[in-house]
């Protein structure tokens, strides 16, 4: 795993899915956790899209928004010769929050042309964390057999299914113990959320 500027590197790729303020709140905890070096960021153009008619914000102010930006590495999902798009960059893991069913499916076979779902290659063939929250309802027979690819390729497949054991008051309650989980995952310490007892 990649440990670099005081704690591990991880990649966040965020498709053209509902739920982007999710993957807001998934970096800001990620870039203020004193367990993370840097945040390596990709986002799609249908990304953008979401981000306006969900949030109203377009990208650059999607990012301006988020805590200690010093860590946060921006890519462009063409720039195929980031560093993060060789196996030979270590990563502690890979997140694709939110991911779209078309992004499962570039992923699932082995085919996308953008930067998101080549780190999604790389850290499979690597061995290294891959998750996926996929966020689709109901899920076709497709997507499915898509994520099952995954899944049997080594990715955990963890989409966004709020739990009430905890009592969540708000929406941020629901979503930051959602993002407690990417953190398990990620082998890194949250200090958020409320646990099964």
């Amino acid at each position: 795993m990649s440990i670099r500027n005081g704690g591990k590197e991880v990649v966040v790729f965020s498709s053209g899915a509902s739920c982007a303020r999710l993957a807001g709140r998934f970096m800001a905890r990620l870039l203020a956790s004193d367990e993370t070096g840097r945040v390596h960021f990709t986002a799609s153009e249908s990304f953008r899209l979401v981000l306006e008619k969900e949030e109203h914000v377009g990208l650059e102010g999607f990012l301006k928004k988020l805590p200690n930006r010093s860590k946060l590495a921006v890519y462009g999902e063409k720039e195929m010769d980031a560093p993060v798009a060789s196996g030979s960059y270590p990563i502690a893991g890979t997140v694709v929050i939110p991911a779209s069913a078309t992004t499962v499916g570039a992923m699932a076979s082995g085919a996308g042309q953008k930067l998101g779902h080549r780190c999604a290659e790389v850290a499979l063939k690597e061995g290294r964390p891959l998750l996926v929250a996929v966020r689709e309802t109901p899920m076709s027979l497709v997507l499915l057999r898509n994520l099952v690819t995954l899944k049997e390729a080594g990715a955990i497949i963890i989409p966004f299914i709020p739990s009430y054991y905890h009592l969540p008051k708000t929406l941020g309650d629901a979503e930051d113990h959602f993002v407690m989980r990417l953190f398990d995952h990620l082998g890194l310490k949250s200090g958020i959320g409320r646990r099964w007892k």
